[in-house]
């Protein structure tokens, strides 16, 4: 039996803009995604309509010129997604508004072969094109390997976001310390205050 060369082994995969009719395949990639989440924390649970309400979102998102859609598609099956958003910026800073890739997902079958990459350079040329300053994209603390395959497109830690749980120990003690708190101030050396 012959040997197939390399060439013959290799994935072909399309990236391109999403129509239509990937929408459903969207959805249920988006769900993947969603359920990765799950075992990194509870607070990604969907509720019980969060399904239909994010397919929704996503239908009306992609009639948005503010929106782009960029799918991984190979033998006719996407294998990952891209939604990038530009996002307007509160007037009172110089940027007025800033790249986001809001939600992105490769299937875990078709990662560390360069998909997420070409997707990120065709939404480059997107923001770019519409003059975006600076993209961000959103990850999850415990999600090491998105986290590393973010940093190797690039992208530094700009903010971090810190989260309380209010039915915790912490938020209890702090909660039920009834006493007040006396603002100590020191006295400055050598003078009066």
């Amino acid at each position: 039996m012959p040997k197939k060369d390399a060439k013959s082994r290799r994935i072909k995969i399309e990236i391109r803009d999403a129509t239509e009719k990937d929408l459903k395949g969207i959805v249920a990639l988006w769900e993947l995604l969603v359920e990765q989440h799950r075992t990194y924390s509870d607070h990604f649970a969907l509720a019980r309509d969060g399904r239909r309400k994010w397919a929704r979102y996503l239908r009306q998102k992609f009639t948005e010129p503010s929106t782009k859609l960029i799918v991984a598609e190979e033998k006719g099956e996407l294998v990952g997604f891209m939604m990038c958003l530009l996002s307007p910026q509160d007037s009172i800073f110089v940027e007025k508004a800033t790249g986001v890739v809001s939600d992105a997902f490769v299937r875990k079958d078709r990662r560390k072969k360069g998909v997420m990459k070409e997707m990120q350079r065709v939404a480059l040329r997107w923001f770019d094109k519409n003059k975006m300053k600076s993209v961000e994209v959103s990850v999850a603390a415990a999600n090491l390997e998105a986290r590393a395959a973010w940093g190797q497109l690039g992208f530094k830690p700009f903010l971090v976001r810190k989260r309380l749980q209010m039915d915790g120990s912490h938020a209890r003690l702090l909660l039920n310390d009834k006493a007040p708190k006396k603002v100590v101030r020191k006295k400055k050396s050598g003078g009066k205050q």
